[in-house]
């Protein structure tokens, strides 16, 4: 809670941003899927001479579905951070009440008799400190290995241009475009990965 005090932004609310950007990845990730069918569609027309880009629609599918669980999962986590935030603000709250009763008390007989709930508040905003920052952990390393995932796409999207090289070139342009669809879509992804990853980096 030192981020409140501080005037800094609380950790809780560049969650709730991570979250956010993670989010308008699930758009992209709806367009992937789609572009993963059109080609599927496109390799059945064709045929055999469209086997190899039809065993790539898979690679496509599984980097939407990646996506979109991150997504997902990131946003949970924000959700939880949220609620803990909650619970720590009303956790040190109880613990400035507590000490300022303890000062006011300071020459009461019964000053002591305070000592016991303080240690037990005190170790409460310990352990939930403690959890939410293993949450921003989890979050930041659930980014890293999103971005490390989204880095196979252009390598993905380069693979489906060659293999619409080895289609029949009336129907290449179908195959070149979903390349580049994968491409620019990941592109994307990848930009608002960067933009989540640069809000904890810039706090």
């Amino acid at each position: 809670m030192k981020d409140l005090i501080q005037g800094r932004r609380p950790y809780y609310v560049t969650a709730a941003m991570v979250a956010a950007e993670l989010n308008q990845t699930l758009g992209c990730c709806k367009e992937i899927n789609l572009t993963a069918s059109n080609a599927q569609a496109a390799s059945a027309r064709i045929g055999s001479a469209a086997l190899g880009f039809k065993a790539l629609t898979h690679y496509i599918d599984e980097l939407a579905g990646y996506t979109k669980k991150a997504a997902n999962d990131i946003n949970q986590l924000a959700g939880d951070a949220s609620k803990l935030a909650t619970q720590t603000a009303r956790t040190a709250l109880a613990l400035s009440h507590f000490h300022l009763a303890q000062r006011k008390a300071a020459d009461a007989r019964y000053h002591a008799s305070m000592n016991e709930a303080i240690e037990q508040t005190e170790h409460s905003l310990s352990e939930q400190e403690q959890q939410f920052q293993r949450i921003l952990d989890r979050m930041q390393g659930q980014l890293a290995d999103l971005k490390q995932s989204l880095r196979g796409a252009t390598a993905l999207a380069s693979i489906c241009r060659v293999e619409a090289c080895r289609i029949d070139s009336r129907s290449q342009a179908i195959f070149v475009d979903v390349a580049n669809k994968v491409d620019t879509v990941a592109a994307q992804i990848r930009q608002r990965v960067d933009r989540a990853i640069s809000l904890f980096d810039s706090h």
